[in-house]
């Protein structure tokens, strides 16, 4: 009877219970989701002190909507040209849908039971139209304002049937047809569009939990990016009171823009892949006089790169990654600037 007891005992007995605070806030902090982790703190008072300790956080906002009082924003007089050249009905579909879902959710409310978290993951529907054969990535850093932004994109990714071909660059008419450049024009708007609503929302969240030291706002289908680190959370801080924050605007005004496109029709990969119409966009505030000069020193095209694009796995880096590197190698380039909006 001794010894049943005994074994009884030791069966019953809590040993995550024993386990130091600090341990258990080692594995609260792998759990990252915050639905799990709300959950965990209904289990005990102890988790219930713990849990809002932890520093990393990620928040998925796909369910958490609002219902839509009014538009947003008005689309300026530019935007709504390039509408009607390239789609009238699509296209003003799409923009006004980049910036129309991201700001129905409150993730203020979910983040108010995390009073430490210095790592933000936030993830937010996909409001892009999605077509299954065309390719298109982008990341975005801001800090008060817009600071720049990489698209990466193709009309299609196939494979490539032609085993013996020898097809350079070099070789390729780098020529954008209309219909081309209007589709890619579709790209950068709409891009910046997304950036710029979720920069906005960043500043309803990094001025109430200032804690958070770096932030990444993704979406569900791993699109767009936005990033933001310690310094420019800090300058977003100090700067919030006085910037455009109060307006009804609700996204982040892009500033007067310089673009520079790469462009190859048909780009191969040495993963046997081929990207039609691949294209790469590096898109930065647009500045004059001696700002210009002391910008392109110290802003290699490689510098925009640092903070990568959100992938799906990881032969999608390896393309992405062997694509912008056969495409910078090239000479020759566009360049186009944009208005604000």
């Amino acid at each position: 009877m001794g010894k049943e007891k005994t074994t009884q005992e030791e069966e019953e007995k809590d040993y995550i219970d024993q386990l130091p605070d600090e341990i258990l806030l080692t594995i609260f902090n792998k759990i990252l989701d915050a639905k799990s982790l709300i959950q965990c703190r209904t289990i005990s008072k102890r988790f219930n002190s713990l849990i809002p300790q932890i520093d990393s956080i990620y928040l998925n906002l796909s369910h958490r909507k609002i219902p839509q009082k009014k538009p947003f924003f008005n689309i300026p007089k530019s935007i709504r040209f390039l509408q009607s050249i390239i789609s009238p009905n699509k296209t003003k579909s799409r923009l006004n849908n980049n910036t129309r879902n991201i700001l129905h959710y409150q993730p203020e409310e979910a983040l108010k039971n995390f009073d430490h978290v210095k790592s933000l993951n936030l993830e937010i529907p996909s409001s892009e139209e999605k077509n299954d054969k065309s390719f298109l990535k982008w990341t975005a850093e801001f800090g008060t304002s817009f600071k720049s932004c990489v698209i990466i994109g193709a009309n299609s990714i196939s494979k490539n049937d032609n085993e013996n071909s020898q097809s350079r660059i070099e070789s390729q008419p780098l020529i954008l047809s209309d219909e081309e450049l209007k589709l890619r024009i579709v790209w950068m708007i709409s891009s910046l569009m997304a950036a710029s609503s979720r920069h906005y929302m960043l500043k309803r969240i990094v001025v109430d939990f200032p804690t958070i030291s770096n932030v990444v706002v993704s979406d569900e289908e791993k699109r767009g990016k936005v990033y933001m680190g310690a310094e420019q959370l800090s300058e977003l801080r100090l700067n919030s009171v006085n910037d455009e924050f109060k307006l009804s605007l609700e996204r982040s005004v892009i500033p007067d823009l310089r673009m520079k496109v790469w462009y190859v029709p048909k780009l191969e990969l040495g993963c046997g892949l081929v990207m039609s119409g691949a294209t790469l966009v590096v898109i930065r505030p647009m500045v004059s006089g001696d700002q210009a000069q002391a910008q392109a020193q110290a802003h290699d095209d490689n510098d925009v790169f640092r903070n990568g694009f959100d992938y799906e796995n990881d032969e999608e880096k390896k393309i992405v990654g062997e694509a912008i590197g056969e495409m910078i190698k090239m000479k020759k380039t566009y360049v186009m600037e944009m208005t604000s909006f």
